[in-house]
């Protein structure tokens, strides 16, 4: 689990791995995802933005915020290269609200279709449905669409070489 500061005129902080030891790690070395501790975690963040697969370089902020102008919302940002890009990204996502003081990120390790089985969106629909948030609701399904074809559509290059180069090429044996 890594943490870090940004330091300077505005402080924010990033948590990463999932908002809480979602990770937990093998005798082996490799990473488990704690999908129960996810679900209870996200039921206590005012946000969370999730960080998908390395095939999709967009993320998933979902923000449970509201004041007397608007809601929560629902929405895909770019990747960014730095904190401070992320901050204003969300900034201009979410007009009218307070740049966050922590940036909570889940590194979601599987495919994009796993957040619907493994229950995510089901936790995710299921708190915005108790802040009468109807129109984040459908801003949810049309990301999490939006998502799926970005992620086919980047298989489907990789599958034809469209964008990628060949790390070994075919020799042929005599």
């Amino acid at each position: 689990m890594a943490a870090g500061v940004i330091e300077g005129g505005d402080r924010a902080s990033l948590r990463v791995a999932g908002l809480a030891s979602v990770y937990t790690r093998l005798m082996e070395g490799h990473p488990r995802f704690n999908v129960e501790q996810l679900h209870d975690s996200l039921l206590n963040v005012d946000h969370a933005l999730i960080r998908l697969t390395p095939i999709v370089t967009q993320r998933l902020l979902v923000d449970f915020r509201a004041n007397e102008d608007s809601g929560p919302a629902v929405g895909i940002l770019p990747e960014v290269k730095s904190l401070q890009e992320r901050l204003t990204s969300i900034e201009r996502a979410r007009p009218g609200f307070d740049r966050p003081k922590r940036i909570n990120v889940i590194m979601w390790p599987l495919r994009v279709d796993a957040l619907e089985r493994l229950g995510v969106l089901n936790v995710l629909r299921g708190r915005l449905a108790q802040l009468d948030a109807f129109d984040a609701l459908r801003q949810l399904d049309e990301a999490f669409a939006e998502l799926l074809r970005l992620e086919r559509d980047e298989q489907r290059r990789a599958i034809t070489g469209e964008g990628y180069e060949t790390i070994w090429s075919q020799t042929q044996t005599v």
